[in-house]
């Protein structure tokens, strides 16, 4: 794809492009998510009458079957919007690989689930949950190895500019990185992005291609940009984000496994340990991780405020992280303000005009 149309003046960050995106993508991800959890509680009550086997069928095939095409308009639109650079058959790929890593996941979370209500029948929650906690954090430590290749690949980041500025932004901030990666986000999306994956031996720093494009701009702005946005990430990586928030996912992890407890209480008649509680528990543990979804996002938020301070502090440049997030709300098609009641309750990042007007604040 070639370049991006040049800046409107009368709107600059592209907002009312971002708010038009932002109203369709929930049109279909709003009904998708209550369409998925509806499909999750006819499974349960279908269960109760079909039996275990069937209802283990359903499980694996009416969520996805529900979800696909509210997926797939996202895909379309993405694509009218100019954000996606996917083919059809990418996409479907895509999903493909999906569905497969989730069901060997499911399978090991169902042995497990059912292994430990054969052996504790009263106090299985407990021993699940600390499974739970071990998986994620294993998750964690694989992500970039195993995981992260399946979708999008990856290369050493070249000598060159971008990576001596890199290099000398990790110095400044006394971290050693093993390995700094290019990330070929370019080959699938037009938004930018940067992280810190992994954990321990396989922590690793990627930077999204798509961070380095060049778009009617000086170079110089590039690597400034770049620079910001590693200097968030390493904001992460100093303060030990990636543990705070495993850890704070293990409140969330609780409260989803004592939903599944109360799925499998009320809803299975055999009890725990039979292929017919899965369904219940599956409902029950989606419905607890909601709940405690609000309380895990803002600890996000506050994380996030915690990097972005890191980031203006490093850099000793606020005007320039106001106008590196100004940049990503106009390639990412990001809404300055998305709506305040489901921003609050989902939101895992602080509203951009937050972050723009913080940044700015102390350049001022």
């Amino acid at each position: 794809m070639g370049d991006p149309p040049p800046n409107d003046p009368d709107d600059p960050l592209r907002q009312r492009t971002a708010k038009a995106y932002g109203r369709a993508r929930r049109r279909f991800s709003l009904p998708g998510s209550a369409c998925g959890l509806a499909a999750l509680v006819v499974v349960a009550l279908a269960t109760r009458r079909l039996g275990g086997g069937w209802g283990v069928a359903l499980l694996v095939a009416l969520p996805v079957a529900v979800s696909t095409p509210f997926g797939f308009a996202g895909y379309r639109l993405s694509r009218r919007f100019g954000q996606s650079r996917q083919t059809p058959a990418g996409w479907l790929a895509d999903q493909v690989k999906g569905w497969l890593v989730g069901g060997v996941l499911g399978l090991v979370c169902a042995a497990g689930l059912l292994g430990a209500q054969r052996l504790w029948p009263d106090g299985w929650p407990l021993p699940v949950w600390l499974a739970a906690l071990a998986l994620q954090a294993v998750l964690v430590v694989l992500f970039p190895v195993v995981l992260l290749p399946l979708f999008l690949r990856s290369s050493r980041l070249e000598p060159g500019p971008l990576r001596d500025t890199l290099t000398e932004t990790c110095a400044q901030a006394g971290v050693a990185v093993g390995d700094m990666r290019l990330l070929a986000m370019g080959e699938k999306t037009a938004a930018a992005n940067a992280m810190v994956a992994g954990l321990g031996p396989t922590a690793r720093i990627y930077v999204g291609d798509t961070l380095a494009e060049q778009h009617h701009e000086d170079s110089a702005d590039v690597l400034a940009r770049a620079r910001v946005v590693l200097a968030h990430e390493l904001g992460h990586y100093v303060h030990r984000d990636q543990l705070r928030l495993l850890a704070a996912a293990s409140v969330q992890t609780a409260l989803a496994v004592l939903g599944a407890w109360a799925g499998v209480a009320w809803l299975a008649p055999a009890g725990g340990g039979h292929l017919s509680s899965l369904p219940a528990a599956v409902l029950g543990f989606a419905l607890g991780s909601a709940v405690a979804t609000p309380a895990t996002a803002w600890y996000s938020r506050r994380c996030e405020r915690r990097a972005d301070r890191y980031a203006i502090d490093l850099t000793g440049e606020g005007e320039q992280v106001a106008r590196a997030f100004e940049r990503l709300a106009w390639q990412n098609l990001a809404e300055l303000d998305p709506p305040a009641l489901l921003h609050r309750l989902t939101g895992s990042h602080p509203t951009l005009r937050e972050r723009i007007e913080a940044a700015r604040a102390t350049a001022g």
